[in-house]
């Protein structure tokens, strides 16, 4: 979660909206998909039932009372056949209000009494209806051979509005559904086609932005290296000057103050002043050695970061009253820039354990496996400060760590346990 959020904050403003517009563009698509699809067959429906409605509207008028001579019969069956049937019609039927069919071109099917459909009972009330059935009720026993039917549904009137009877007109459904799939085929190919112009278009975007986050990346980790280099070499000459060129003069300072200490009795004034300045260069050196030491060990991160974190346990030990348990478990051994990083972070961790924790005990955990090295520093005291403040060490520490894609956190639990956690990505193979 961390690594994609990381991502998501990379790729920078343009980035993101290439992937909201994709997102959006996707559910656009999606839409107008479904929406044109089903707008089509809504229409070729409608123009379906207005000309099954002018068809019937050019036949003979229907009985109102439902029972026509047999020479009327003859004549409404005629007209049936020669305007209504074939093509795509397969079926003709006329219902009484009790869901009797009085006519059909099916023979079989009149006199015979259904339950009236609910589409037949709507185009009693005046409606016209359109269906596509299933053909499960009884009414369509005749017709299952066809598949789907489309159904529509027109009502009879006679003079003053009342309706006596209605038209059932059934189509099969093959021919509206092969122009359906045609419609849709054309339609989501159209779409898609523009979903890919835009995908490309924002697609170039990303990789633009990409390109150029890389780029200063690169820019910023060669800048960082070169710092790093430049520090280590001017660490480098400085533990050598102080101890040549400052150590070394002090012990001859300090062994010629003893030697003429030497020579003078005891309760000489001048003896008295020489043992203190031998004691003012002695402190002196124990100042100078505590330096050297530190730098040492900053050195030693480059040589190996395992022996690094050893000898500031072990100087941790020595130096206070804190237990430091150390547990290292490496896959692999980081470059020189990393190394120091993480032994600096270290140290600066422990640093703040020992001003303000008041803690008796220091666990140090160091991972590196193929995602990622991270140090781990969990103490077991009772740190008062304010972790929304951190002190200018671990926000210099957390900009180090951020400007190699890595972070520093700190965390404090509920028992007053503080946890400092720095990572670092795994380095890539040009910086090994």
């Amino acid at each position: 979660m961390e690594g994609l959020r990381a991502d998501w904050v990379e790729i920078g403003g343009l980035g993101r909206l290439a992937i909201v517009g994709i997102v959006l563009a996707f559910v656009v698509t999606l839409v107008l998909g479904f929406s044109i699809t089903r707008s089509a067959r809504g229409h070729l429906l409608d123009a379906r039932a207005a000309m099954v409605t002018g068809l019937v509207e050019d036949l003979p008028p229907f009985p109102s009372d439902g029972d026509p001579t047999r020479a009327e019969y003859a004549e409404f069956d005629a007209a049936v056949r020669v305007k209504v049937l074939g093509g795509e019609t397969v079926r003709v039927k006329v219902w009484s209000p009790d869901g009797v069919i009085v006519y059909s071109d099916a023979s079989e099917l009149v006199g015979q009494q259904f339950e009236l459909p609910d589409h037949a009972a709507s185009a009693f009330r005046g409606g016209t209806e359109t269906h596509i059935s299933d053909l499960s009720d009884a009414a369509h026993a005749f017709d299952r051979g066809h598949g789907e039917l489309i159904e529509f549904y027109g009502p009879v009137t006679v003079e003053a509005g009342e309706v006596t009877a209605v038209f059932e007109v059934e189509q099969d459904a093959s021919g509206l559904n092969d122009a359906l799939g045609l419609i849709a085929r054309n339609v989501w190919i159209s779409i898609g086609i523009g979903l890919v112009a835009i995908g490309l278009v924002m697609a170039v975007g990303i990789a633009a932005r990409t390109r150029e986050v890389n780029r200063r990346r690169r820019q910023a980790e060669e800048l960082l290296e070169s710092s790093f280099l430049a520090q280590e070499a001017e660490r480098s000459r400085v533990v050598s000057a102080l101890h040549d060129d400052i150590g070394q003069p002090m012990y001859r300072l300090l062994y010629g103050i003893e030697g003429s200490r030497a020579r003078l009795d005891p309760s000489n004034p001048v003896a008295v002043e020489l043992d203190h300045l031998a004691g003012v260069v002695r402190e002196m050196d124990d100042t100078l050695r505590n330096e050297l030491r530190l730098l040492h060990f900053e050195l030693a991160a480059d040589a190996g970061l395992v022996t690094a974190l050893e000898e500031l346990a072990d100087l941790t030990r020595i130096e206070s009253d804190l237990e430091v348990n150390l547990s290292i478990d490496l896959t692999y051994e980081p470059p020189a820039l990393y190394r120091t990083e993480i032994y600096r972070a270290a140290r600066e961790a422990i640093t703040n354990v020992r001003k303000h924790a008041h803690a008796n005990q220091i666990e140090v955990h160091l991972t590196g496996d193929g995602e990622r090295l991270t140090l781990q520093v969990t103490d077991d005291g009772s740190d008062s400060n304010d972790l929304a403040d951190p002190g200018l060490g671990l926000s210099t520490t957390r900009q180090r760590f951020r400007a190699l894609d890595g972070d520093v956190t700190l965390e404090r639990e509920d028992s007053g346990e503080t946890r400092f956690v720095a990572w670092l990505p795994r380095v890539k193979e040009e910086h090994k």
